[in-house]
């Protein structure tokens, strides 16, 4: 498959999925996050200050310890919630799209902030193997994509080929972005 071809067919996707409406607010996520046996150990993480994951929020039986996970959110860290895409209709509606369009399952999580000044935002720069699109639901962010820095809000949809270096640089405000892996 050329560039041209994996472009197209990230630019088709990246338009139906700016589209799609998804109207989650912080306080439904807060809500979600406490529907303690939707969440098992991996199925939320923390960036911690090395840049690494954090899990040290759960019990014995590997289920979120919510008011452990909320300091930390509380404190500015950010949280991913991995494979999301039942959590809401929306989502399932989205889902439903996605599999018409790649003719697979996808997997998708969320990034989700309460936004911080002196905590780390993201990984350090990266990349995947795989094509990514991310669509911002609230808040904006400074990225690094390239070494190119730029402005992520709720209007745009970003688009990340394979091997495409990212990161966020900052995020002083509450953020929920999805981020929808485009190759499985």
């Amino acid at each position: 498959i050329t560039e041209r071809i994996i472009l197209m067919y990230l630019e088709n996707a990246a338009k139906f999925i700016g589209e799609h409406e998804i109207n989650l607010t912080e306080e439904d996520v807060l809500d979600l996050l406490q529907i303690k046996y939707r969440w098992p150990e991996m199925a939320i993480e923390v960036i911690n200050q090395m840049g690494n994951t954090s899990d040290g929020f759960f019990d014995s039986r590997k289920f979120l310890i919510y008011d452990r996970w909320k300091r930390l959110y509380d404190l500015g860290f950010t949280t991913l919630l991995n494979n999301v895409m039942d959590l809401t209709k929306e989502l399932r509606a989205l889902d439903k799209k996605l599999f018409e369009y790649k003719g697979s399952e996808t997997n998708a999580n969320l990034y989700f902030t309460a936004g911080t000044k002196d905590k780390r935002p993201s990984f350090d720069p990266h990349h995947h193997d795989y094509h990514v699109i991310v669509k911002p639901i609230y808040g904006t962010s400074i990225w690094s994509i390239n070494g190119q820095v730029q402005e992520v809000n709720p209007q745009g949809v970003l688009i990340l080929p394979a091997g495409t270096e990212h990161c966020v640089c900052s995020c002083e405000e509450p953020r929920l972005s999805l981020t929808i892996n485009m190759s499985g």
